[in-house]
Order: C-alpha cells, then sequence, then structure tokens
C-alpha cells in the first residue's frame, strides 16, 4: 500500500511538471499574433522649387574680334625670304688624300703593336692572380666588389668539389706575366694573402 501511494505521488509530481513545461507554450502559440501596422517612412519635406531666369546680355560691351585678327601685332611687317646660297663642295682631291693619310696612320699604328704568341686555342697567352679561395659565395662576391671598387678587373669563378662548391677570386687577366707577379705582391700586402699567379682559362 505504501509503495502504491508513493508510486502514485511521483507519477502526479510528473505530470505537473510536464504541465508547468508545456502548457504555457501551448497557449502562446494559440495567442493571436499583433502586428505593428504604424508606417516607418518619414514625412514628406518641404521642397521649394527655384526658378532660374534665362541668361540677359551686359549692356555697352565691345563684341570680341575675329579669331584671324585676334593676337596680330598691329606693326607686324611680312618677313622677306632670305636668298638662298649653294654650298660649295669639297674637292674630290683633298677628299681622297685625307682619307688615304688616314689609312696610312691606322696601318702604322697596327704594325707598331708587337706579335703575340698564341697558344693552341688560338689564344694569347694570359694571366691571373688568385686571391682567395671561399666555401660560400657571398663572401667571395664581397671580396670581388671590394677589387672591384679599387678599380681591379676582378672576377669569380665556382667549381664543383667533393664537399659541395668553391667560389675563387681572380684578377685579371694579365698578357705581361712580370704585371701579374708585380700584382701578386701588390695584393699579398694589402689582403694579407698568399695569392697565386696562374695561367688564364677562359
Amino acid at each position: 500500500m505504501r509503495y502504491t501511494l508513493k508510486h502514485r505521488l511521483i507519477g502526479a509530481a510528473v505530470l505537473a511538471a510536464v504541465a508547468v513545461l508545456l502548457l504555457p507554450s501551448f497557449f502562446k502559440e494559440k495567442k493571436d499574433y499583433q502586428v505593428n501596422t504604424k508606417s516607418q517612412i518619414p514625412a514628406r519635406p518641404n521642397v521649394v522649387a527655384e526658378e532660374f531666369k534665362a541668361p540677359q546680355p551686359v549692356p555697352n560691351i565691345e563684341p570680341a574680334p575675329a579669331p584671324e585678327t585676334m593676337f596680330v601685332p598691329q606693326d607686324s611687317a611680312p618677313v622677306e625670304a632670305l636668298p638662298e646660297k649653294p654650298i660649295a663642295a669639297a674637292p674630290s682631291s683633298v677628299s681622297a688624300s685625307s682619307t688615304a693619310a688616314s689609312h696610312r696612320s691606322v696601318a702604322a699604328q697596327t704594325s707598331s703593336v708587337p706579335a703575340m704568341p698564341l697558344n693552341q686555342q688560338g689564344l694569347p697567352d694570359a694571366w691571373v692572380v688568385q686571391v682567395g679561395s671561399f666555401t660560400t659565395k657571398e663572401a667571395a662576391n664581397k671580396l670581388r666588389d671590394d677589387l672591384q671598387a679599387d678599380g681591379q678587373k676582378a672576377y669569380v669563378r665556382t667549381t664543383a668539389s667533393g664537399n659541395g662548391s668553391i667560389s675563387r677570386v681572380y684578377i685579371g687577366p694579365k698578357l705581361d706575366k712580370n704585371q701579374a707577379l708585380a700584382l701578386k705582391e701588390q695584393m699579398d700586402k694589402r689582403l694579407k694573402v698568399k695569392s697565386m699567379v696562374m695561367r688564364f682559362q677562359p
């Protein structure tokens, strides 16, 4: 009997809770929705139309002159054409003699240049000074830029090696080996290195 009464009380409590949750929504759906029919458009402003009058001519004003005579000076006079003078042509004998003299001077200069021995590739023997060898191309390029800023004809060549690549900095080429040796001594004192004089490989 006690258990039956207890179960009934629990069931009644559950039904009351469900009724509390569901009944408000049920009555809310049955309620009519009121639509706001009040207009949100503002009232029409009071605009006053402005009347524009047609343009009227200004009295006591002289009309503008014709475009052809507007910028012509009053005291202008016609310019007389200058007589054409023919330009005398230079004698052919003078031009021929000057051309022959220039050819003789060029030939004399060419004959004064000493003949250079050529190697098996048909190129003259030349010499370069290797002033540095770097594992990074950035360091080699920096030294090359410093030497070029000092007036030296420096360049970089990069070759592959077993551990990567090596970038070498050269100055030259010099056709005279004695000039290359003198440049080597100069670079050794300036850069505190032991540079090498090598045969130029194009």
